[in-house]
């Protein structure tokens, strides 16, 4: 399990790659059991929504169909469990560094809150960016491409089918 936190964390940092993490159901089983206890603890940790199991449930079955749609296109389905491994592991490590941020506001945030929490966010596209860009052979703006869009259309089947966050 530390090996896999540890390449979690250079993917993060950017240096290492999904290629990088081990291969199989273990891995990304663990990154997937890591990735649902920081969303559920970032979701009980703020504002509860409408449909937190709603919410939680979409936000991991999403990945599982868009991922394997967009290997597909490209024709690299083989690297679906490493991609997985990857963005669910890398999620949850940032929604954890990105925990105390969601319990130091109050009704209304401090400024420096704000500005990490917006670091946060975009560094995150820049995690998902360089994973695609390694899982497609693609080039970075291909891959930051492929983040936006999958997190547009992540969010809007998870607010149209489970409510506002």
């Amino acid at each position: 399990m530390s090996e896999l936190v540890s390449r979690l964390v250079g993917i993060v940092l950017l240096r290492d790659g999904p290629q990088d993490l081990p291969a199989g159901s273990a891995a990304l089983s663990a990154a997937m059991m890591l990735y649902v206890a920081a969303s559920a603890t970032s979701l009980a940790a703020g504002q509860t929504p409408d449909h937190p199991f709603g919410i939680l449930l979409l936000a991991v079955l999403l990945p599982l169909v868009l991922c394997r749609i967009v290997l597909s296109l490209r024709g690299r389905s083989a690297r679906w469990e490493q991609t997985l491994t990857a963005l669910f592991g890398t999620g949850a490590l940032l929604s954890l560094i990105s925990l105390p941020l969601s319990l130091g506001g109050g009704a209304e945030p401090a400024a420096p809150m704000v500005v990490a929490s917006l670091v946060l966010f975009i560094w995150s596209f820049a995690v998902d960016a360089h994973i695609w860009r390694h899982a497609l052979d693609a080039s970075y703006a291909v891959g930051l491409a492929v983040a936006v869009v999958l997190f547009a259309v992540s969010m809007f089947v998870i607010t149209s089918l489970a409510g506002p966050l």
